[in-house]
């Protein structure tokens, strides 16, 4: 009954390993610079973070399956590293997309960040009464 189960799970392993590998496999036949050479700042960060996280994932599940507690090993430490990476992208992206939302709406100056900071904005009208006083006073 056990060693059913057992061949169950191990079975169940093997097709989700099969469909990571097809999931992954437009990926994987690239080489890494000609992904990276078609990505936006932002998309670059979001792979090198997804990248960094799958390797540590998977030398943590590698250390768990040998009875090395992970916990107690560095690549915990490594994990909540990029976890914080991936939480500086999301919130990065997430005032980029208020930003470009109040660019369309008009109100670009009372666009917040996550922080509730506000983003830096240029007074083009004031630029310009700086600059034509500059001149005018030569």
């Amino acid at each position: 009954m056990a060693e059913e189960k057992l061949h169950k799970q191990a079975d169940q392993f093997g097709l989700a390993v099969d469909n990571v590998h097809r999931a992954l496999g437009p990926i994987l036949n690239q080489p890494l610079d000609q992904i990276v050479a078609k990505l936006t700042a932002i998309q670059r960060c979001e792979l090198e973070a997804l990248v960094a996280y799958s390797i540590n994932t998977l030398f943590w599940i590698y250390l768990k399956a040998n009875g090395v507690p992970p916990k107690e090993h560095p690549v915990i430490n490594e994990l909540q590293r990029v976890q914080r990476y991936i939480a500086k992208i999301n919130k990065t992206k997430a005032a980029a997309a208020a930003a470009a939302a109040a660019e369309t709406d008009g109100s670009a100056r009372t666009a917040e960040t996550g922080d509730g900071s506000r983003p830096m904005q240029v007074d083009k009208d004031a630029a310009g009464r700086l600059i034509r006083n500059a001149i005018n006073s030569k």
